[in-house]
């Protein structure tokens, strides 16, 4: 039930935020404008932060491989990010970062 509120208030808030310069731009100040830009990354971050942390994955025995294998993955996608590449470059590197190292692991494990 909290995460359905967090994600209804963030949700409100966003199309609070998106409609606001709309509909008075020339109202809105620059402060606002950054903050609000900063605010959406920030949730963008949590979320992809808590869904590495509580990854479980059924091949992967023990309950820090998954996520584990999920952070170099996902650290993987954002270093190719930070160097310019574009947005399938870095999901496909990940994707497939996560299904050979998760491949490997189960392969050693089992």
């Amino acid at each position: 039930m909290n995460v359905l509120l967090a994600v209804g208030v963030v949700g409100l808030g966003s199309l609070v935020l998106r409609l606001a310069p709309i509909l008075g731009s020339e109202r809105l100040p620059e402060r606002v404008a950054r903050a609000s830009g900063r605010a959406g990354l920030a949730v963008l971050a949590a979320l992809v932060v808590r869904s590495v942390v509580t990854h479980q994955d059924a091949s992967l025995s023990g309950p820090t491989l998954a996520p584990l294998v999920a952070v170099v993955a996902v650290g993987l996608g954002l270093f190719l990010a930070y160097r310019g590449r574009s947005v399938l470059t870095t999901v496909a590197a990940g994707a497939a970062t996560y299904a050979l190292l998760s491949w490997v692991l189960a392969a050693l494990i089992n």
